[in-house]
């Protein structure tokens, strides 16, 4: 079935409920609570979870159960999330891991990102963790508390800022520091605040 939270105007949005096995509606409290292979869309994100508790007076939902959430090449999957539609932010929790495709002149490059939370916005692809975070893509492994993804704008480089214990590898490769700046298009870091780092050199034949 399809039930919009609210008719789309220029000045609303709306949020589809493609399809649910179950559906419970509360016409007074302004409520509806979908079960069974439920499937969410707002704007470009696709959401599918197994319970979803909606509030239409504010816009926001709770979603319970093997939560896919969907945009382009961007992928998140989670045991939970809490979601506010007017500003198009979703938290996560409970293994989390988001995927993402990259487009580059080589191919296609994949980052896979891991924690316990994770709080994503839905208009952009902004994203942020905290409490512990292991993110890998091409030969880079990296583990940090807190991790800040901003994707690529308009004079601005798509950039992960790293906090915390943050420990980078690659290849023989190590660097331990307080804070970094990773640019994914140059493949830069500007860090400081170094506690230890590994270089392994080999010896040309």
């Amino acid at each position: 079935m399809t039930l919009a939270a609210q008719e789309a105007t220029p000045t609303t949005k709306e949020v589809l409920l493609e399809r649910a096995d179950k559906i419970k509606y509360d016409s007074k409290g302004e409520t509806f609570v979908a079960s069974g292979q439920v499937v969410a869309i707002q704007g470009e994100n696709r959401i599918q979870c197994e319970e979803l508790f909606f509030n239409l007076k504010e816009n926001s939902g709770s979603f319970r159960g093997q939560v896919v959430v969907t945009r382009g090449k961007t992928e998140i999957r989670a045991q939970s999330m809490e979601g506010d539609f007017d500003t198009e932010i979703y938290q996560f929790k409970e293994q989390v891991e988001l995927k993402k495709e990259r487009e580059e002149e080589a191919g296609t490059s994949l980052i896979l990102w891991k924690a316990s939370m994770l709080s994503y916005n839905g208009k952009n692809e902004e994203a942020w963790s905290e409490g512990g975070v292991e993110i890998s893509w091409k030969e880079i492994r990296i583990k940090a508390d807190k991790v800040h993804y901003f994707p690529k704008s308009e004079g601005q480089e798509e950039r992960m800022l790293l906090e915390g214990q943050v420990l980078i590898t690659e290849k023989n490769r190590e660097l331990e520091v307080a804070k970094a700046m990773y640019y994914l298009d140059s493949e830069t870091l500007d860090a400081e605040g170094i506690t230890r780092g590994k270089f392994l050199i080999e010896e040309k034949e």
